[in-house]
């Protein structure tokens, strides 16, 4: 079985989890949360709602990450011959992947300013019980369509990307370069044949700017994660246990549930972009993070259902009826 076969496998498999998952997800936010879990439980069945999306987004587009040998190419990279739509829809699947990509930067960073609000009993927690918690909501959905409008238009494939990856592309996974269609950057090119290279601008502003949102994600991320695990450890004293449970359960759950995509989505596809800068390609390694990213959706409902008690009790109770 192929390399490119292996990907496309796991990612059906995730793409069948992750909705599974996180329809079950939403069905036990909606039915079975605590009532102190408050506004909280919008933004679990937001994140889920994403996280459905973007899977059957996934699988739609069967894409693989393809990094070029000693070339600063990094594309996002779909088989029109094997896929379900025709170039020019492919191109906006990967456009829309991207987005939902940029909107995960978002959404994570505002389930933690949620929780350091409920933590710190910040004023600004009344806007999440009101309808301004659509403004809070609009922020990650802002990251993705930026995002997804730097995959369309500056990450555009040409023909020097074309002959660049045309011999690597049919070694690696036996593709030709006239049956493709891909996003992503080729920073560093010569103009012209053995001229000195330059970097392609339209390539490079849209790097810098992902790799920004990507690093700004992760920066407010930890300050958050820190901040509200000192606030909820200093007021455990002024609390009621069933309180203080509550939110440790939490935290707990969402700082498991942010690692996921830490791991297997702001991290690889960072190092795929710092690699690139460095003009260093990671060759067929580089198809690892399509592997990843097609993971993280599948996963990361399962920290949320059985940390915190009442889903967890409501899954075990199925399990101990049925067996």
């Amino acid at each position: 079985m192929s390399w490119k076969i292996i990907v496309s496998r796991l990612q059906e498999i995730a793409a069948i989890v992750s909705v599974s998952a996180n329809l079950i997800l939403i069905l036990l936010v909606l039915t079975k949360s605590p009532k102190k879990i408050g506004s909280y439980k919008y933004l679990m069945i937001y994140i889920s709602i994403f996280e459905i999306l973007y899977s059957i987004n996934d699988v739609l587009i069967e894409s693989i990450c393809f990094s070029y040998g000693s070339k600063s190419i990094f594309l996002i990279v779909v088989n029109i011959e094997t896929a379900y739509f025709n170039e020019n829809i492919c191109r906006i699947l990967l456009a829309s992947w991207g987005a939902f990509f940029g909107s995960f930067m978002g959404l994570f960073v505002l389930q933690f300013v949620y929780r350091y609000c409920v933590a710190s009993g910040s004023p600004f927690i009344n806007s999440f019980q009101s309808w301004k918690i659509i403004l809070w909501m609009s922020g990650p959905v802002f990251c993705g369509v930026l995002w997804g409008l730097l995959t369309y238009f500056l990450m555009l494939p040409d023909k020097q990307i074309d002959e660049a990856i045309r011999d690597a592309l049919e070694i690696s996974l036996n593709w030709s370069v006239e049956h493709i269609t891909y996003a992503g950057p080729y920073l560093y090119r010569n103009m012209e044949h053995h001229s000195p290279k330059h970097v392609h601008i339209p390539n490079a502003v849209g790097s810098l700017i992902m790799v920004f949102i990507t690093m700004s994600s992760i920066i407010m991320i930890i300050v958050c994660a820190i901040k509200c695990y000192l606030k909820i450890n200093g007021f455990s004293n002024l609390k009621s246990n069933k309180t203080n449970n509550l939110q440790f359960q939490l935290f707990y759950a969402l700082v498991t549930q942010t690692l996921i995509p830490l791991i297997l989505m702001h991290l690889p596809v960072l190092i795929l972009f710092i690699f690139t800068f460095f003009n260093v390609g990671l060759g067929n390694a580089s198809s690892i993070v399509s592997m990843t990213v097609a993971l993280f959706p599948a996963l990361d409902p399962f920290p949320v259902m059985f940390i915190i008690k009442n889903y967890r009790n409501v899954i075990f109770a199925s399990f101990t009826r049925k067996f």
